[in-house]
């Protein structure tokens, strides 16, 4: 009795973890969505430094199978539905952040419905594909961290990268008073996401400390929010007031001093946080620009631009 091929598609993926070299084009089975999850046709992949770190090892995946696709994010339209969905249709244009065994640079995913949402109208499918995690994350770190509030003082630290340039804006949106470090050429782009350009400081020719402290009266950031780790990170201490809160990306182990309370926040994915900031989008609250995009044969140069890329702008993985 003969029994039926199994359907394939493109996808890239690593064969082993290592370097940029590992990233090879895979003809692999097209995935089947288990109860609960959907099948996504993927029509674009965001590329992070996290999926870099997941390449080489430093983003450990439990019970990793290889060839491993790699893929945090991603934006496409609902393919099937697996058994018990009732969130989605069939169709359905959405975005999605999530953990999975197999990641998003491929034709085909399959995701728990939980961690996807209908995709942003106002954004096209290489937008939307480039803002789940850092929105996401984001919105988890001044929200529900920082519990930040109308008219504090936030510090942010690494305005101009991907969490930064969402944590401006959301926290415009609260109603919070933002000051943000960045390269002075990455200003005008800041200013254009509501940024005063009074409040935006050059970390490499500035007192950054300092500098905060002389915006707030010399009192310090009521809160902060620090994706960039290392020396900035204990600049970022000294930034903020006593009895302050800082949200912290990168795992940097901060001496608590001055009865600062030090939050090290992990992202959770999540359809019902990708609804709020969906709404956030829509109503042009929230802006995302897409600085290149790569088709799928060049992921890897994907991830080499990521990993040399400095200053604002996404960088997205064209999966049409």
């Amino acid at each position: 009795m003969a029994h039926a091929v199994a359907e394939k598609m493109r996808a890239v993926a690593i064969g082993r973890l290592g370097g940029l070299d590992e990233l090879k084009m895979y003809d692999l089975p097209k995935p089947e969505p288990a109860v609960g999850e959907v099948l996504i046709r993927v029509r674009a992949a965001g590329v992070g430094i996290w999926d870099s770190k997941q390449r080489a090892g430093e983003r450990p995946v439990q019970d990793v199978q290889f060839p491993l696709v790699l893929g945090a994010e991603c934006a496409g339209d609902i393919e099937q539905l697996g058994g018990g969905v009732t969130s989605l249709r069939d169709k359905d244009a959405v975005y999605t952040y999530f953990n999975g065994k197999q990641g998003a640079y491929a034709q085909y995913v399959a995701v728990k419905a939980e961690y996807v949402a209908l995709k942003p109208a106002s954004l096209s499918y290489l937008e939307a594909a480039s803002v789940p995690v850092v929105a996401v994350t984001a919105h988890q770190a001044l929200v529900d961290d920082l519990k930040l509030r109308a008219n504090e003082w936030l510090y942010v630290a690494g305005g101009a990268g991907g969490v930064g340039t969402m944590a401006v804006q959301i926290a415009g949106g609260i109603g919070a008073h933002v000051i943000a470090s960045a390269r002075a050429e990455d200003f005008d782009y800041l200013e254009s996401l509501g940024v005063l350009r009074a409040n935006l400081i050059d970390y490499e020719r500035s007192d950054i400390a300092q500098a905060v402290r002389d915006l707030t009266g010399g009192r310090g950031a009521d809160a902060a929010l620090d994706a960039v780790g290392g020396d900035s990170a204990k600049t970022t201490i000294r930034a903020v007031k006593d009895g302050g809160r800082i949200a912290e990306l990168t795992g940097a182990d901060l001496p608590q001093e001055r009865k600062i309370t030090i939050i090290h926040t992990q992202s959770k994915p999540g359809a019902a946080r990708l609804d709020t900031l969906r709404a956030l989008f829509d109503a042009g609250q929230l802006k995302v620009h897409v600085s290149r995009s790569f088709p799928l044969e060049h992921a890897r140069a994907a991830q080499e631009a990521v990993e040399q890329h400095h200053g604002p702008g996404e960088i997205v993985i064209s999966v049409d």
